[in-house]
């Protein structure tokens, strides 16, 4: 890519003296294009480690993105555009910054914006269960369906019916859960694995709890299912280990 810049340079570099005044061909010609190899060489390894430093270039490559979400701890999927990658990158090397408060709300809200994630954090006041929020957004909740906060069986649930899950006699231990009772599924409590944490039960701990979603508690948000994973290890890292994550969002 540099030879020809390199020899015009390298022949700039003689004495002028009568001595050094020897024609360009021939064997000296052969001579630099042998040493314009290897310098050439070490000129582009230079110039392409100042690229792989920091993904902040279009040189920046899937290959340089695998290398630095193996050492960062991130999850390598080749799925997700570079531009994502990039930015959770990004993210990760700027972390923990000088922000004191590294498990608020709106850190935690920071850090997902700025890892590619279109999504919003709110803080459970005033304190509201699932049923409550989600009869709201679902119009659910009108006169004759509920009564003083309590809503019946084919509600809610069946307004949503992929985020809860049915809790039948046999499926968990006697006690945990009634039988015949709904536990909101789309959660994120200890597990990268969803499934893991679906059957978790927030129960009374409302005081614990947290909602990631739209802009607006209540709305969804939209998340391309090849992140999911990554999504939900970025919650887990930051938020604080007791609580709990109640998720609006569809993954597409």
């Amino acid at each position: 890519m540099y030879k020809d810049k390199l020899k015009k340079l390298t022949k700039q570099l003689y004495p002028t003296g009568r001595a050094f005044n020897l024609p360009f061909n021939g064997i000296i010609e052969r001579l630099h294009d042998a040493l314009i190899i290897s310098e050439n060489q070490m000129y582009s390894d230079a110039a392409s480690t100042l690229d792989v430093i920091l993904p902040d270039n279009n040189n920046f490559t899937s290959d340089d993105a695998t290398r630095w979400e193996q050492r960062l701890g991130l999850i390598t999927n080749l799925s997700v555009s570079l531009d994502d990658r990039k930015q959770a990158i990004i993210r990760k090397m700027n972390h923990p910054g000088t922000i004191l408060a590294r498990q608020s709300w709106d850190y935690l809200q920071d850090s997902l914006q700025l890892a590619g994630f279109d999504v919003y954090v709110h803080e459970n006041i005033p304190e509201q269960n699932i049923i409550q929020i989600l009869s709201l957004y679902s119009n659910t909740g009108q006169q004759g369906n509920g009564q003083q906060g309590y809503f019946q069986q084919g509600d809610v649930f069946s307004a949503f019916p992929n985020l809860f899950n049915q809790i039948q006699q046999g499926d968990l231990q006697q006690g945990m859960y009634q039988q015949g009772s709904f536990e909101y599924s789309n959660k994120i409590v200890n597990n990268i694995d969803e499934v893991k944490d679906s059957y978790i039960p927030v129960g009374s701990n409302f005081r614990s709890v947290f909602f990631v979603g739209g802009q607006t508690l209540g709305t969804f948000a939209d998340i391309d299912a090849n992140r999911k994973d990554e999504f939900r290890q970025l919650i887990l890292k930051i938020k604080p280990v007791q609580s709990f994550g109640l998720l609006f969002i569809n993954y597409i």
